[in-house]
C-alpha cells in the first residue's frame, strides 16, 4: 500500500459515486438498475476498488524499485548503509580493553561498562587483536 492511503470501502465509493450522480443531475436510481449478476452500483464499486488497489500495488512496487535502485547506487559509492557497530562509535573500547588486559577488570565488568554482553565483549577483543599485529619478537 501507499504509505498514509487508505483503501476506500464500498460505503465511501457508493457515497461519492450519490455526489457524482448528483453534481450531474442523474437520479440515483440509475446506480440499482441491473447488469448481469449485479446492480450498476456494485459493478462500479467493484471497478473503483480493483484499479485503486492495482494503482496502490504499482505504487508500491515502484517505490521498492527506486528504493532498492538507490541502495545498489549507494552501495556503489561505498556509502556503509545499517546502523554503524557500537563498537566503533564507542571510545571507551580501547581504554577498557586495557584494563581487561592489565587484569585491573573481569571481562564481565568490562563488559557491563560498555552495556554490552559478555560474548560481544571477547568478540570485540578478539577481532582488535586481530587488527593489531603483534610483536613476535
Amino acid at each position: 500500500m501507499i504509505p498514509g492511503y487508505k483503501r476506500p470501502t464500498p460505503d465511501k465509493i457508493d457515497a461519492i459515486l450519490r455526489k457524482k450522480l448528483a453534481a450531474l443531475e442523474i437520479p440515483p436510481e440509475t446506480l440499482d438498475q441491473q447488469t448481469g449478476s449485479g446492480t450498476l452500483r456494485e459493478l462500479i464499486c467493484a471497478l473503483v476498488e480493483d484499479t485503486l488497489c492495482e494503482v496502490s500495488t504499482q505504487a508500491q512496487n515502484e517505490l521498492y524499485e527506486r528504493q532498492q535502485a538507490g541502495r545498489e547506487e549507494a552501495q556503489r559509492r561505498g556509502v556503509s548503509l545499517g546502523r554503524p557497530s557500537k563498537k566503533c562509535s564507542d571510545k571507551r573500547f580501547d581504554k577498557i580493553r586495557g584494563l581487561y588486559e592489565s587484569h585491573a577488570i573481569s571481562a564481565e565488568e568490562a563488559a557491563q561498562r560498555l552495556h554490552i554482553s559478555v560474548s560481544t565483549f571477547y568478540r570485540w577483543l578478539r577481532e582488535s587483536r586481530s587488527q593489531t599485529p603483534q610483536d613476535t619478537e
